[in-house]
Parts: structure tokens; C-alpha cells; sequence
């Protein structure tokens, strides 16, 4: 199946969830419940929206806790009501998540079932506590599965299906090839890399992929640092594009210009890039190629 389609499906259950969660709060009687599961709409509703908008989904803690803890705090407050939602432990258990959130949820789903037990006979307390330990179980085991996948995401070529960003290993690769095409072809190839704060990182490469041309691509390499390679026909033009390209970023704090015909090395540049001072910075120095 197409990402994309799969993308669809993904959000569709989002906003099903949130109505869900909508209807239970507009028929909570107990106001801290009602207030949860309002929150437990509004996240899922948030969660859908930003995933259609941006394509992207976060595989690090916080947002895994927002359902954990509304999950808990339900459980707490009304056992006797929410006492089914504890297989929602298992769930949460699949989902891409640092070690210490694991241990959480596994604590977190003990406490709510010593909850709901007091409320059972002493066969249904086991016949549960059972129960989730098995789901859990496999969810644990799914984990397993899952987990080189998840390691792999930083390594993909493409890092959103459809979007011109690119990872850092593309853009290794690209620079040797870019840089012979450049010798054969008897053009002007540049690096430009470019350093902002992490919460625009990708405001800056949507902006970056629309200004550049459709041959061209942007890479992300750290949080905050993002490149691409301008191919032009010489050194003028290279200027005038370099410029026009700078003066469409906005929320730009560094960048650094190197041509690809002097001996770079990204991470050498990178980190020259990370300790300048100067708003923009270009190397002029020209040497030909071994």
C-alpha cells in the first residue's frame, strides 16, 4: 500500500478517536474526567492536523506521555469505568519510544490495574493481571520488531516521502558527483549551508526546497543545520543566485558558502559554521581539482 494512503487511514483513526473521546466528555458527569477527555480529544484532533500538515511524526518522548498520563489519570479516577481502556497499555507499548518511557508505561499500567482489582473478586484481579501481562508481552515483543526500523528512519535517503529533504548521508554522497559533473560540464557548484534555531528548522527547508531549483535538493543535517548544493553557471551567477536565495530565508542566523572546487570537508565545515560570528560567510578561494 502507498504511503500516502496509509497516511490517510493513520489520520482518519486520529479524528475518530477524538470524536470518540469528544462524545464520552460531553457525558462525563465528573468534571476532572470530563476535563481529560476533552484534552484526549484535543491532542488527538491536534495530532492529526499537524501529522496531514507537516507528514512528519515524532519518535521521541514527550508526546508519547500525553496518552500514558491521560490513561493513568483516567483509570485513577474512575476505575470502575475506564477499567476496559487497560489493554491500551499493550498499544501504547508499540509505539516508537525511549527505554525510560517503556519502564514507564509498564509501571504506570501495574498501578492502574492494582485500581481496578480493588473493585474485582480475587479470580477476576488475576484473570486480568493475566491478561495484561500477556498483551503486554507482545507488545513488548512487537517493540522488538519494530525497533531497526525505527533506527533506520534516521538513515533514510528521503526523509518525508514526496518532500525534497534529504539526509546528511545523501548529501555526502552528492558532493563528489556534484562536483565532478561540475568539472565536466564546465559549471559552478557551491555548498551553502545554512544554520537557524531548532524550532525552524523546518519552516527554513520548506522555504529552501521551494526557492531552489527542481534539480536541486536540501539536506538536513542536524536540528538546526540544513544544506543544499547550487549548481550555476558561473561565478557570477552563482552570486546573484546565492543572494536572491538569502534573501528569501527567514529566521537565518548562519550561513556558510564554500565552492565545490576547494578541498571541503563537511564536517570540518560544519563545525566552522557552528563557530562563526559573522552572519554569512563565503569562501572566495578557487582551487582546481587533482
Amino acid at each position: 500500500m502507498d504511503s500516502k494512503y496509509k497516511t490517510g487511514l493513520f489520520r482518519f483513526i486520529l479524528m475518530l478517536g477524538a470524536v470518540v473521546m469528544a462524545l464520552l466528555a460531553s457525558q462525563a458527569d465528573n468534571r476532572t474526567v470530563q476535563a481529560l477527555l476533552w484534552i484526549g480529544a484535543l491532542w488527538l484532533l491536534a495530532s492529526a492536523t499537524l501529522h496531514e500538515l507537516s507528514q512528519r511524526w515524532p519518535a521521541r518522548a514527550p508526546w508519547q506521555l500525553v496518552p500514558t498520563l491521560l490513561l493513568a489519570s483516567l483509570v485513577w479516577l474512575e476505575p470502575l469505568q475506564f477499567a476496559t481502556w487497560l489493554w491500551a497499555y499493550a498499544i501504547l507499548l508499540m509505539l516508537p519510544q525511549p527505554r525510560w518511557v517503556v519502564v514507564l508505561n509498564v509501571l504506570l499500567a501495574i498501578s492502574s490495574w492494582w485500581q481496578v482489582q480493588a473493585h474485582l473478586s480475587t479470580e477476576q484481579g488475576v484473570l486480568s493481571a493475566l491478561v495484561l501481562a500477556s498483551l503486554m508481552l507482545l507488545g513488548l515483543a512487537r517493540v522488538q520488531h519494530y525497533r531497526p526500523l525505527w533506527r533506520g528512519v534516521s538513515d533514510r535517503v528521503r526523509l518525508i516521502p514526496g518532500a525534497r529533504l534529504w539526509t546528511v548521508s545523501q548529501l555526502l554522497d552528492d558532493i563528489p558527483r556534484e562536483s565532478a559533473r561540475s568539472d565536466r560540464e564546465g559549471t559552478y557548484a557551491e555548498l551553502v549551508l545554512l544554520r537557524t534555531r531548532h524550532r525552524h528548522c523546518w519552516a527554513l527547508s520548506q522555504t529552501l526546497s521551494e526557492a531552489i531549483q527542481p534539480f536541486e535538493h536540501c539536506y538536513r543535517i542536524d536540528g538546526r543545520t540544513l544544506a543544499t548544493l547550487l549548481t550555476s553557471r558561473n561565478r557570477e551567477h552563482a552570486r546573484q543566485r546565492r543572494e536572491a536565495l538569502l534573501a528569501k530565508l527567514r529566521h537565518l542566523h548562519q550561513s556558510r558558502v564554500v565552492p565545490l572546487d576547494y578541498p571541503l570537508t563537511l564536517a570540518a565545515e560544519c563545525q566552522a559554521l557552528a563557530r562563526q560570528d559573522a552572519p554569512v560567510v563565503i569562501i572566495e578561494r578557487e582551487v582546481a581539482h587533482a
